[in-house]
């Protein structure tokens, strides 16, 4: 169940070079990715002689997504110019000929010049065939542009006529090396060459294509929301060149599990449904996340062709809900993109309310030599590198940590985290989900793991009382603080009747036996745990905590 862009109905085209602003007329100056205001330029950064640039080939990586991902969302074969408003200026002209979209580039040294069109979106596999210029200098450049907040700003992924690749980022006012210029022998050269080149960006995470090979990937949180695409061109002289562009096409990305490469990930199984339940199968490896949406951390990936059991469907129809072990989510549920699943008996599937967002960790600023992972997930921040640890909170994409140390088993980095969380300043996140940066090749050390709590079993709660299930594991404190001591852990699915709720309404006050607690009280944060029969409990009070 795709997502389809009605590439000739787009009400919100927006077809502009890369001067114009949204409510002028294109200028006479060349554009450029700066503001009408400033100078004209994308200048490079100082140009370094052809023969000093790195031409050591990367491995490539097999897989071409145009054959993994199936049919394209979009498609424009430049077959009319409905998706653009053709430019001559000083800087290139554009025009559409014999269904190929071709851009003039005047002999601007060191000015990017673009156009953008539609559609916007935010996660992508975007990819167009170039026909290289019969004549052109070794350092001319054209490509993609992509993730345009604006007409002003955006990444560019693009070639050299020498054959190099390389992706920038251009912030309004300088420009960022994301990938380094490089050669590969899976590039073709020369007058007239033709290539197809891609790009997948997915959350903060770039992969780059060039005939179907994973040439380099990259990480680059400045622009992740939706953008603008669109195509450009830089001369290295006051020589012109022109480029041929022809069939591009765009692919919508849900949650799959990425690159999509011939290397398979991780998997772990669905539980199997009941004999004549409502079912959805995996038409590719998926995501199966702990709640309705892209914020909440993922569980695990489930393979292609792998059925569970439906139990619900999100508001917005977008995620069904399937049945899962409370060994994994203590409510028995988890939650799949429907775009990437075939349902079946799912007609008056009941709506699921999504489970509360996790609540935000700050991390501290890392030291610009010391070793820092950046997350490109969601990522719980952990007590201690296991799931049976409790979870601090949630980590937003694009968050980097300074770490401190490593597991026994590698699995898992400690990294430095504010003592309002934990009293040590440890947190711990799963390595899966980080990017590791170590620019001085200091040597990580190996941490022990702390040691864990002890596990506290709540007496079960007597039906219809008021009641909290904990989806994830969870400290069962003295009081309503992460300041407060933990009496220990209260498992992944463990119920207990709740007896009050904190004046702020962030924690619940929960009995347990004696053994753990004098008064047989207990406190639970409420963003760990989902609740039934609760709606009239008093505002309680800890005699213990301050």
């Amino acid at each position: 169940m795709k997502k389809l862009i009605p590439l000739l109905l787009l009400l919100f085209m927006l077809v502009l070079t890369a001067c114009a602003s949204p409510t002028q007329s294109p200028p006479t100056a060349a554009p450029t990715e700066v503001p009408p205001t400033q100078a004209p330029s994308e200048i490079e950064p100082t140009q370094v002689p052809t023969e000093d640039i790195p031409t050591a080939t990367p491995e490539p990586v097999p897989g071409d997504p145009a054959e993994l991902l199936g049919e394209p969302d979009g498609v424009d074969t430049f077959d009319n110019t409905d998706n653009w408003t053709l430019f001559d200026n000083e800087c290139f002209k554009s025009e559409i000929v014999d269904g190929k979209y071709i851009m003039t580039a005047k002999g601007l040294p060191g000015i990017v010049c673009w156009e953008v069109s539609w559609p916007v979106i935010k996660d992508f596999y975007n990819e167009i065939t170039i026909d290289m210029s019969e004549q052109c200098q070794p350092d001319d450049r054209f490509g993609l542009l992509f993730r345009a907040p604006d007409n002003l700003r955006g990444y560019l992924y693009g070639l050299t006529c020498d054959g190099r690749y390389t992706m920038t980022m251009w912030d309004g006012d300088s420009t960022t090396v994301i990938v380094e210029p490089a050669t590969s022998e899976v590039i073709n050269t020369g007058p007239d060459a033709v290539n197809r080149i891609g790009v997948v960006a997915y959350g903060g995470s770039y992969f780059l294509y060039a005939n179907g090979v994973l040439l380099a990937e990259a990480q680059d949180f400045t622009f992740t929301q939706e953008g603008m695409l669109g195509l450009y061109v830089r001369a290295s002289s006051d020589q012109s060149f022109v480029v041929e562009y022809d069939n591009l096409g765009v692919w919508v990305l849900g949650d799959q599990y990425y690159p999509p490469t011939t290397s398979p990930p991780p998997t772990e199984p669905l539980p199997p449904p009941e004999s004549g339940a409502a079912t959805v199968t995996t038409v590719t490896y998926v995501n199966v996340r702990s709640g309705p949406g892209l914020e909440y951390p993922i569980y695990f990936v489930a393979a292609p062709g792998a059925t569970g059991q439906a139990i619900g469907i999100s508001a917005d129809g977008a995620w069904y809900a399937v049945a899962l072990p409370t060994t994994i989510s203590g409510t028995g549920t988890g939650w799949v993109s429907a775009s990437y699943v075939i349902p079946a008996n799912t007609e008056g599937l009941p709506i699921i309310s999504a489970p509360p967002p996790p609540p935000d960790v700050e991390l501290p600023p890392p030291d610009a030599l010391a070793p820092t992972v950046t997350n490109f997930e969601p990522i719980n921040v952990r007590s201690g590198p296991g799931n049976q640890y409790p979870s601090y909170g949630v980590a937003p994409i694009g968050s980097t940590a300074p770490v401190i140390g490593i597991s026994a088993d590698g699995i898992w980095y400690a990294v430095s985290i504010s003592t309002d969380y934990a009293a040590d300043g440890i947190g711990w996140v799963h390595g899966d989900y980080v990017t590791l940066s170590n620019p001085s090749g200091v040597e990580i050390p190996v941490i022990s793991n702390p040691e864990e709590l002890p596990p506290v079993a709540p007496p079960p709660p007597a039906e219809g009382a008021p009641t909290v299930t904990a989806f994830d594991a969870i400290n069962v404190r003295n009081g309503p603080s992460n300041q407060c001591t933990s009496y220990g852990v209260a498992s992944v699915g463990a119920s207990a009747v709740a007896t009050g709720i904190s004046a702020d309404s962030a924690w619940y006050q929960i009995q347990i036996s004696t053994e753990y607690a004098p008064d047989g009280i207990g406190w639970v944060n409420a963003n760990y745990v989902t609740t039934s029969n609760t709606e009239n409990l008093p505002v309680a009070q800890s005699s213990y905590c301050p």
